[in-house]
């Protein structure tokens, strides 16, 4: 395969020469006299997630229209985050192909053309274990200077790469250098600078060449000079590390590596603890560095990377152990719970071993109140009960009227009936239960959401027929003539719910609906989210509401991705700043300081769904977005995302979506569950028990 990419890269590079030149002579004819020419120099960028072709060209100094030639690609082919593809390594840097001779070797090539090792390798994409081939054609830097890396006094030379100088510098090899000096001058390590530059010793470098040197920070390593009888786990005992961080560190295999008088990096005494981190999919640098209070540049020097964008998928990177604080003091680490009777008990232990500090529970009115004045409260009380001996804070998020209480209708669509929930006809009837359940939780339940997305048909089908309709001798009642749905219909129902429930438990905070992302309004399907939000403001709903939800859901991209380029990978659900989590937290954010509302937001639903792991159903259409987001995927995104939220004041509480959909036997929570159903714990569940939390 490495060969196959090989030809094709040099292929590619070769085409893309003699269509560069065609406009002027040739580049046979220019060599033929001895000149260099400047073939678009390609290097192999392991894509990030959040990357678009528009960001990596403008990374690279390059254009969308040479990336799709170099690549082979369509202007519509998606890009995924994890895969390999040609960007331009030094735009302007002098370089010509090179054909293999009998008798040469890598360290030949490299020495008479005055460059290195690594260099050929990273140029030709040639690992360790690959041998070159006589007539193989090699990229190899053009005689007045190829595109090394090159400092003069410390600048940064215009052929350089783009590297960050706040973490590297340039030297120029004089006559008498060793990487043994070198290491000693630029207090680094001989293992640092050969992996950095290919170069194995003394015999790589050549006067005037170009090698990479890290500037490390002083502020956490310090360098050791292994003395006789040193061994690699006794210096790593001594500055309290792991002997796996230490070798990192200074890319050594193990004993064989140290040497008297050999030069180690190690964290200095007082600083940050060091750890290792796997690179996953999603992670770049910039995320890493804001995840353990770091810099990108300090990253870049524990680690070697002279090129940010160059980290890959299930490498060990070393970073700073992030130091031991809590959260953000009373911020809500919430997490949905489905109600299971049975496993009461077992379900609020296990959301508090979790960190979850609130649990929000679905209660289904007509499930409770099935006659009128006929309740069946026991799979509540036991719930309630047993998240109360666990100490967490409760969410009921109270919806769905019994069949009495409302006109009803099925749809007959799709060859499959879909039976629609909704408000009773009466709001009196709402708040009659709303006050006989509240009255049996006084004191025990903390908060209460007000219905479910209101702004969608599937949860507020208030039917309105020009002529009574019968039920059909199918069930079906008929398409309505139109839905009582909107801001203007929901506002009176959860002001009578708050008055409800301040006069029954006066402490227990009221919750407005989260409404579900919709971008388009037909006053049937859906409302528009911004629509629906302004109104219910326009409406006073922060006169009788304690915090305002939001959901954020039907989407698969990363949420430290902000709006609208398209992520990797993903094909559908992306049009919209709906289905960028910052974006989303952001217009909630302005909406509410535009209508003068300082109520805190909730989050009510938050999830990244995956196909991955075992499901109840396959997503069907209409649900792709599913299929986009990897387990891995799901962890690293809850993660970032309670991060996020927890640097923004205005943010009250998240409500991770779900721990146990699965067994509840919901196909729909199930692809968010943190357990799935073969009962096997998908990574988002250590990924949120590792959150940092506040005991407030």
């Amino acid at each position: 395969m490495r060969r196959h990419c090989r030809a094709l890269l040099a292929i590619t590079l070769i085409a893309m020469a003699s269509l560069l030149s065609a406009q002027s002579e040739s580049a046979d004819a220019r060599r033929a006299r001895g000149e260099s020419v400047s073939p678009p120099i390609y290097d192999s960028y392991i894509i990030q997630s959040g990357d678009t072709l528009i960001l990596i060209a403008q990374r690279f100094k390059t254009t969308v229209g040479r990336l799709l030639a170099a690549n082979a690609m369509g202007e519509n082919e998606p890009i995924i985050a994890g895969s390999a593809i040609l960007v331009p390594a030094w735009a302007g840097a002098p370089a010509e192909v090179y054909e293999v001779q009998a008798g040469d070797t890598l360290f030949s090539i490299a020495r008479r053309f005055k460059t290195s090792v690594g260099m050929l390798k990273h140029l030709n994409d040639l690992g360790d274990e690959d041998a070159i081939v006589v007539g193989e054609k090699l990229l190899r830097p053009a005689a007045d200077g190829g595109p090394g890396v090159g400092v003069d006094q410390g600048r940064v030379s215009p052929e350089s790469p783009s590297i960050d100088e706040s973490a590297f510098a340039i030297h120029i090899v004089r006559s008498g250098d060793t990487l043994f000096d070198l290491a000693r001058l630029y207090h680094t390590t001989v293992a640092r600078l050969s992996q950095l530059n290919g170069a194995a010793g003394r015999a790589d470098l050549a006067v005037g060449q170009r090698l990479i040197v890290p500037k490390v920070d002083d502020a956490m390593l310090e360098q050791y000079i292994a003395r006789p009888g040193d061994t690699l786990d006794g210096i790593a005992q001594r500055y309290g590390i792991e002997l796996a961080v230490l070798r990192a560190l200074n890319r050594w295999a193990g004993e064989r590596d140290l040497r008297a008088g050999s030069a180690l990096l190690a964290p200095k005494p007082g600083g940050p603890k060091l750890a290792l981190r796997r690179v996953k999919p999603g992670d770049t640098l910039e995320a890493m560095a804001q995840e353990y209070g770091t810099t990108v540049a300090a990253l870049q020097a524990l680690n070697g990377i002279a090129d940010p964008g160059l980290i890959v998928l299930g490498e060990l990177i070393v970073v700073p152990k992030p130091r031991v604080t809590l959260a953000r003091t009373g911020f809500g680490f919430g997490l949905q719970v489905f109600i299971e009777g049975a496993r009461a008990e077992e379900l609020a232990q296990r959301a508090k071993a979790l960190g979850a500090n609130w649990v929000k529970l679905d209660v289904s009115w007509a499930r409770i109140e099935t006659a009128p004045q006929i309740y069946s409260y026991s799979a509540l009380d036991n719930m309630v009960a047993a998240l109360e001996l666990a100490g967490v804070k409760i969410l009921l998020n109270v919806y769905d009227a019994p069949a009495w209480s409302r006109k009803r209708y099925n749809e007959n669509l799709n060859r499959r009936f879909r039976e629609y929930t909704g408000p009773p006809d009466d709001y009196a009837d709402f708040t009659r239960f709303l006050a006989n359940l509240v009255a049996r939780y006084a004191g025990l339940v903390d908060a209460y959401e007000i219905w479910k997305s209101p702004n969608l048909l599937k949860f507020w089908s208030a039917p309105v027929y020009a002529k009574p309709r019968a039920r059909g001798a199918d069930g079906d009642y008929g398409i309505p003539d139109s839905i009582q749905i909107g801001a203007r219909y929901y506002a009176p129902l959860l002001e009578m719910a708050y008055e409800t429930i301040k006069a029954r438990d006066e402490k227990a905070l009221v919750v407005a609906a989260g409404l579900a992302p919709a971008g388009f309004s037909d006053h049937y399907n859906s409302i528009d989210t911004g629509a629906f939000l302004n109104n219910l403001l326009l409406a006073g709903a922060a006169d009788y509401s304690d915090a305002i939800g939001a959901i954020f859901s039907a989407s698969a991209a990363p949420p430290t991705l902000a709006c609208c380029d398209k992520p990797p990978g993903v094909d559908t659900h992306y049009e919209s700043f709906l289905q960028y989590y910052g974006d989303l937290l952001a217009f909630y954010d302005e909406t509410l300081r535009a209508h003068g509302v300082g109520l805190p937001l909730f989050v009510t639903q938050l999830g990244w769904g995956t196909t991955e792991g075992a499901n109840l159903a396959v997503a069907a259409t209409g649900f792709e977005w599913l299929k986009y987001t990897s387990e891995d995927e799901q962890a690293l995104y809850v993660a970032q995302a309670y991060r996020i939220a927890q640097k923004l004041e205005y943010v009250g509480a998240i409500f991770l979506y779900n721990l146990n959909g699965c067994a509840a036997r919901d196909a729909e929570a199930c692809f968010f569950s943190l357990e799935d159903a073969a009962g096997r714990l998908r990574p988002a569940y250590d990924a949120f028990q590792s959150i940092p939390k506040s005991d407030a």
